[in-house]
């Protein structure tokens, strides 16, 4: 394969509970601004990281429609937004894209000119935001790579996962406990990197361990969440 068409690196980044609950109808459970505003700059990305390009998210139609209208598109971004709804009306989004895949998706952006990725570069980091069908079905290609087709065109090789110390009983939607997959060796497939290891690939100081937030959602009452920001690696 040629330098040109090697696999595109595709960073999950995901919120998580203990039992790896991540949504309910087709939304988070919680609102925790200091964990929303790292996962902006972390997909938006830092000079310090010696990126070249603007960064892209990855997501499915729903986690799209999940996102408020006056916030969409993600900005300083490129989306692009996984459906098999053909045509699928995105309206007159700028920097926008409409893909049928997870495979198609990442091809789009290897393809796009810099032009359209409103930067003077190629995109730069990529970076898979949802929803959990997209989540599992790359996480499959890890736990299952003699059924992985060689010629997709991305490699899932980070997960950035936000693990939740506090527990959502009534969420509806999980996470594949991608953590416990094993490898072509029979060895765990994950490794959890260190802190210096998510700063330096970062390109900042990222809060190291245990944070404590108010979940705004919560209504007439104190609910702090405790969380952790972690960064998983293929081994």
């Amino acid at each position: 394969m040629s330098a040109e068409m090697k696999p595109i690196p595709l960073t999950l980044i995901v919120a998580a509970t203990p039992s790896n609950a991540i949504g309910r109808n087709s939304s988070l459970p919680w609102r925790l601004s200091k964990e929303m505003a790292y996962f902006a700059r972390m997909t938006k990305g830092e000079a310090s990281a010696l990126q070249q390009g603007t960064n892209a998210v990855i997501m499915g139609r729903k986690s799209w429609e999940g996102i408020p209208a006056k916030f969409r598109p993600l900005p300083e971004r490129v989306n692009v937004v996984v459906s098999r709804q053909e045509g699928f009306d995105l309206g007159d989004a700028p920097r926008t894209h409409l893909a049928s895949s997870l495979s198609s998706a990442v091809s789009l952006l290897r393809d796009l000119p810099p032009a359209d990725s409103g930067s003077s570069a190629s995109v730069g980091r990529t970076f898979l935001i949802g929803g959990a069908q997209l989540y599992n079905a790359a996480l499959q290609e890890v736990a299952t790579p003699a059924q992985s087709s060689s010629s997709a065109p991305y490699s899932v090789d980070r997960v950035l996962l936000t693990r939740l110390f506090t527990e959502y009983p009534d969420c509806d939607t999980f996470l594949h406990d991608f953590a416990a997959d094993a490898g072509v060796d029979g060895k765990r497939a994950w490794r959890q990197a260190s802190h210096g290891e998510l700063r330096d690939w970062a390109g900042w100081d990222v809060p190291e361990g245990r944070q404590v937030e108010q979940d705004k959602m919560v209504k007439g009452e104190e609910k702090l969440v405790e969380y952790e920001f972690q960064m998983w690696v293929r081994q």
